[in-house]
């Protein structure tokens, strides 16, 4: 099958689940009836070839099939909503690792009886683990959305939540462990090592080191200070503190790049077995799977050079995701940035590299200044549109701060495993990524604090797309201009 065919089998499948997340049953249909007798007579008249008919056809089928695909997961009856409100006793388990926050932990509950999971917020201690099983008296109420700021985007909390199947929150219910645990073995030594590592780094490196090296290493951000969290919001830099797309793809480059020494074959599989093991070590959550599957295709990408033929895997990583779970294509803040930020490292990149001559090469800063302009360019409208706001400053901290990111990252992992197997092994490491780390919460403090570092705006749904059809034109218009001027092989 031709890379352009099963693209556009790709993005009529993914248009069905799109049409269905905002549309009623009824009017997501119609769309592919529209496209099956609406096109298939201008098809045919235009190219007087079936085969072209039969390909819209199928893409009519497949967009059906995504709308079908996505009213399979929505639930019309909720049992617990005849006790919304009341105090009642639920009986089940853990579905996911709790997230430490600076003052509780957080986890879905799913119980036994009724669909619908619970997001709790409970105390911090006592510490409670994936799989364990517990009982829960409490108030269970409907999630709100909410305003991320006076008069900006309100924030689709409800929808958020229920990409993961949580439709309602509890807060500080009383808890009883059931003394069971029905989490694999896998996934219990997973939790049980990242603990492990944790406690260690906790132990050996001052706060906020220590959160941030869970926040760039383990997606978790622990105690950091919320004045902290802002400046990093400020200034742009957000995303290195989760296991978003970007930050993932940041660090795969990165890390190829302290393999190049080695032959380009070695060097490359090295460098994606490193991106590999980083996942298993964060846990394997859902969000890191999604970054690590992201970035291994923007390494596949600019390792072999075939950006085109790239696409069509990342057609299919889609593709699998989306069938997983459909509600991620238009709910998942994390998917969509994912996906944006590997279309700027496959894409916009190069282009913008190849601009940057008078760049020097040396220590990786043309390469770091690509990487960081193309993904900020190319995601900015979409961030704006969810945000409602623009870090004026963002370029300058990025690359101040990125490229120790791999650096921290590495003296974090080793300082905490050398921890683990004697203490003071790990000081050493702890002392040189507390100073990486302290070094980037200056500059983090330093530009989040400008009065002018951010700008609340508003930006439409269709700015958005006329945002992004505008630099799909001119990327294509580039990338053209780049192969027509580049030099031809006399041979």
């Amino acid at each position: 099958m031709k890379g352009s065919t099963f693209q556009c089998l790709c993005v009529s499948f993914l248009g069905g689940i799109l049409a269905a997340s905002f549309l009623p049953l009824k009017y997501a249909m119609c769309g592919a009836v529209l496209i099956a007798f609406g096109a298939t007579p201008f098809v045919f008249r235009r190219f007087r070839c079936w085969r072209n008919v039969l390909l819209v056809v199928l893409m009519a089928a497949l967009f059906a099939f995504g709308v079908w695909r996505y009213e399979m997961t929505e639930i019309t009856e909720y049992p617990l909503d005849r006790v919304i409100g009341e105090t009642s006793t639920f009986h089940g388990r853990i579905c996911a690792e709790p997230e430490d926050r600076e003052f509780d932990q957080r986890f879905c509950f799913e119980p036994d009886d009724g669909d619908g999971r619970i997001l709790v917020r409970a105390p911090r201690f006592p510490r409670l683990h994936i799989g364990d099983r517990l009982a829960l008296t409490g108030k269970i109420e409907l999630p709100q959305n909410f305003e991320s700021y006076e008069g900006g985007p309100e924030f689709d909390y409800v929808s958020h939540l229920g990409k993961d199947s949580i439709r309602y929150v509890m807060s500080r219910p009383k808890i009883a462990d059931l003394g069971e645990n029905d989490a694999g073995f896998v996934v219990r030594g997973l939790v049980a090592i990242k603990r492990a590592f944790m406690g260690m780094v906790s132990r050996i490196m001052p706060e906020p080191s220590a959160s941030l090296v869970g926040g760039i290493l383990l997606g978790e951000k622990g105690m950091m200070p919320k004045d902290l969290g802002e400046a990093f919001r400020r200034s742009g830099l957000t995303h290195i503190l989760v296991l978003s797309g970007s930050n993932v793809t940041v660090v795969a480059e990165s890390l190829l790049r302290a393999f190049s020494f080695l032959p380009r074959m070695y060097g490359q599989w090295l460098g994606a077995g490193s991106i590999v093991l980083f996942a298993i070590m964060t846990g394997a959550s859902t969000t890191t799977v999604r970054a690590t599957f992201m970035a291994l295709i923007g390494l596949l990408a600019r390792g072999t050079g075939r950006r085109y033929d790239v696409m069509r895997a990342l057609s299919l990583a889609a593709l699998v995701m989306v069938v997983h779970n459909p509600r991620v294509l238009a709910f998942d803040i994390s998917f969509q940035l994912s996906f944006l930020a590997t279309l700027a490292i496959i894409f916009v990149s190069p282009l913008i590299k190849e601009r940057l001559g008078f760049v020097t090469e040396r220590f990786a800063v043309r390469e770091t200044l690509a990487m960081t302009l193309g993904t900020q360019i190319f995601t900015l409208p979409f961030i704006v549109w969810k945000m409602g706001e623009i870090s004026l400053i963002a370029l300058i901290p990025n690359l101040l701060v990125l490229p120790i990111v791999p650096l921290a990252m590495l003296g974090g992992f080793l300082a905490g495993t050398a921890g683990l197997i004697w203490e003071p092994l790990g000081l050493p490491f702890a002392w040189a990524t507390d100073a990486m780390l302290s070094y980037s919460v200056v500059v983090v403090e330093y530009f989040g604090g400008l009065g002018f570092a951010t700008v609340k705006t508003r930006f439409s749904a269709p700015l958005l797309v006329l945002s992004y059809v505008f630099m799909t034109l001119a990327i294509w218009w580039l990338t053209a201009r780049s192969r027509n001027s580049a030099p031809q092989n006399p041979n």
